[in-house]
């Protein structure tokens, strides 16, 4: 009779967890789903911001260039490569090498 009722709670806690982590992934979901909205509506008021010229192009050319690490984000708002980045990797190069 104990076995039957640990065996019980082993899967009432088993069915708990799931659940638990059902809701954990709606969530984890429903927050990328908002953060992703955010993203679009920034976007659309610095565009809009820039169409009406409220905002210099060379303004957001330079933060762009500024935070962008990616060269093939860089290169969608015709941006050189990040030189950065290829530091950084030379720099590593030559830690490896030992030079």
């Amino acid at each position: 009779m104990a076995t039957s009722k640990l065996d019980q709670l082993t899967k009432k806690r088993q069915q708990l967890n799931a659940q638990i982590q059902a809701i954990k992934s709606k969530e984890a979901i429903q927050k990328r789903k908002e953060d992703t909205r955010r993203k679009v509506l920034i976007g659309g008021v610095v565009m809009k911001l820039l169409r009406t010229g409220e905002m210099p192009q060379d303004r957001i050319t330079k933060m762009l260039d500024k935070h962008l690490e990616k060269d093939a984000d860089r290169a969608l708002f015709g941006l050189p490569e990040n030189t950065k980045s290829e530091e950084k990797v030379t720099r590593l190069e030559e830690e490896l090498i030992g030079a």
